[in-house]
C-alpha cells in the first residue's frame, strides 16, 4: 500500500492547494486514483454551505470504509471554520487547519512515519508546501493561485473569516510560477483566487489584475490563460481590453451575481445593484460575442420574498449570461445573515433552485446552439468521456466531444455540429478560421 489519493471538493482554489500539497510529496507519494491502495487519504473540503460540511463528513466515511489502514487528513475551509468537529470524527487520523498549510507536508509525513515506521525517507518530513511545482495529475489544465482570502463583507457569507483579508502573490512570484507550469508541459493555465479581480490592491498600489495579465501574456508561447471568478465591479474597462487585445487570454468569465433583486442585493450586502450587473456583462457582450458569461445565484436567502425570486428569474432571462451555478442558502453561524429570520421554507428552496437550474440549461443550451458552425480554437484535454470521447474546451468555456481522433493536449480547431436537449456539444476538427 502506497501512494496519496486526494479528495477535492469545492473552488478551484481548493483545486490548487490540493496539488500544491500533491507537488511537495510526489517524490515519496505519488498521486493514485485508487482510494483503496493510499496509504495517505487527503480531503480538502468546503464549507460555503452546511452541504458541503455533509459532503465533507460522507466522503471522510467512505474513504475509511474502503481502506481501514490508510491515514485519513483532513483539510480545507471545512478544517479551518471547525476543526474540533472534524477532529471529533472517528475516521480522521489529521486535522490540517489553513493556518498550518505551510507545514501540512512535514505534519503529514511525522503522520505517516508514526504509523507506517521506516515507510518514508527522513527527509521529506522537512519540506513544506510551495517547494515544488503543484501535482495536477495527468492533466493539460493547471491552476495557479494569484490571490487569497476577501476583503468584501458580505452577510452570507463565511469565507473570509475562514480564509482572511485579500492577500495578492507577488507578480515575480506568479510568473515565475506560471514559466514552470508552461515548461511542465500544461497549456491551459486558470488563474484562480477568493477574489481574483482585488488582485495587487495590497501591495504596491500601481498593480492590478489587468497589469498582472499584461506580465503574464508577455511570457512567449503557445497557450492560454484563463480567470476564474471576478466581481462586477473588478471588471473595468482597462481589464475587458486585455480580452480583446490578446486571444491566449480565454473569452470567458464568471461573474457572481447571487441575486436579482436590488433588495436581497443589499440584504447580503453585495457592492453593486442589476443595473451595475448589467452594465458589465452587456458591455463584455457589445465587444466580444463569442465570450462564455456564467453567475454564481444564490437561492432562499432569509429575506427573499417570492417577488425576489421573480425579479432574479426575469433579470436572468433579460441579460447575456450563458451559464448558471445555483446554490441554496445555507445559514453559516458567524455571518450576519445568520441572525435573520427566514420564512423561506425548504421545500420552496429546492422548487426556486430546479426553475434556476431548468433556465440555466436553457441559456447554456441556446448559446451552444448559436455556436453551431463557427470554428473555436479548443485545447484537446488528456482523457476521454465515459462512452469514449475525447473532450475539447472552447476559449468561450465549452466543452465539446470530438467525433474525430485528436492530439490531446494540443490545440485545435474544431467546429461545433449538435448540441443535444441536455446542453451537450459535440464537434468535428476544422479548417483554421
Amino acid at each position: 500500500m502506497s501512494g496519496l489519493h486526494i479528495t477535492t471538493l469545492g473552488c478551484k482554489l481548493n483545486q490548487f492547494d490540493s496539488a500544491d500539497l500533491a507537488g511537495a510529496l510526489r517524490e515519496e507519494l505519488p498521486l493514485t486514483s485508487d482510494p483503496g491502495a493510499a496509504s495517505l487519504i487527503v480531503v480538502n473540503t468546503c464549507t460555503v454551505t452546511a452541504a458541503a460540511d455533509a459532503d465533507a463528513r460522507q466522503i471522510l466515511r467512505r474513504r475509511r470504509r474502503e481502506n481501514p489502514r490508510a491515514v485519513i487528513v483532513a483539510t480545507g475551509c471545512y478544517a479551518e471554520r471547525d476543526a474540533a468537529a472534524l477532529r471529533g470524527m472517528s475516521e480522521v487520523d489529521l486535522v490540517l487547519e489553513r493556518a498550518d498549510r505551510p507545514e501540512a507536508a512535514r505534519m503529514v509525513m511525522e503522520e505517516l512515519a508514526r504509523r507506517f515506521p521506516g515507510t518514508v525517507s527522513d527527509g521529506c518530513a522537512g519540506r513544506v508546501v510551495g517547494e515544488s511545482l503543484p501535482d495536477f495529475g495527468d492533466r493539460s489544465r493547471a491552476f495557479l493561485r494569484v490571490q487569497d482570502g476577501c476583503a468584501l463583507r458580505c452577510s452570507y457569507c463565511v469565507i473570509p473569516a475562514v480564509r482572511g483579508p485579500s492577500r495578492s502573490v507577488s507578480p515575480d512570484v506568479v510568473v515565475r510560477r506560471f514559466r514552470s507550469l508552461l515548461d511542465a508541459g500544461f497549456r491551459e493555465i486558470v488563474l484562480t483566487g477568493v477574489n481574483t479581480g482585488d488582485y495587487g490592491r495590497d501591495l504596491d498600489g500601481e498593480t492590478a489584475l489587468p497589469r498582472l495579465l499584461d506580465d503574464i501574456l508577455a511570457v512567449p508561447g503557445d497557450y492560454r490563460v484563463r480567470l476564474n471568478s471576478v466581481e462586477p465591479r473588478c471588471v473595468t474597462p482597462d481589464l475587458i481590453e486585455r480580452f480583446i487585445d490578446d486571444p491566449r487570454l480565454a473569452r470567458h468569465l464568471q461573474i457572481p451575481l447571487q441575486s436579482g433583486s436590488d433588495d436581497v442585493l443589499r440584504d447580503m450586502r453585495r457592492n453593486y445593484r442589476t443595473a451595475d450587473y448589467r452594465e458589465v456583462v452587456s458591455r463584455l457582450r457589445d465587444r466580444m460575442h463569442d465570450i462564455g458569461l456564467g453567475a454564481d445565484v444564490i437561492v432562499g436567502f432569509p429575506t427573499e420574498r417570492e417577488s425576489d425570486f421573480r425579479r432574479t428569474v426575469e433579470f436572468i432571462r433579460s441579460v447575456p449570461l450563458n451559464y448558471l451555478h445555483v446554490f441554496s442558502y445555507s445559514r453559516r453561524p458567524g455571518t450576519d445573515a445568520a441572525d435573520l429570520h427566514s420564512d423561506v421554507p425548504p421545500d420552496t428552496i429546492a422548487a426556486r433552485s430546479r426553475r434556476l437550474r431548468a433556465l440555466g440549461l436553457e441559456k447554456a443550451r441556446a448559446f451552444r446552439r448559436a455556436q453551431m458552425g463557427v470554428v473555436h480554437r479548443a485545447l484537446v484535454m488528456r482523457g476521454r468521456t465515459r462512452d469514449g470521447y475525447l473532450r475539447a474546451l472552447t476559449t468561450g468555456y465549452i466543452e465539446v466531444a470530438l467525433e474525430a481522433e485528436a492530439t490531446e493536449n494540443e490545440f485545435l480547431p474544431v467546429r461545433i455540429t449538435r448540441v443535444d436537449d441536455s446542453g451537450r456539444a459535440f464537434a468535428l476538427p476544422a479548417a483554421p478560421a
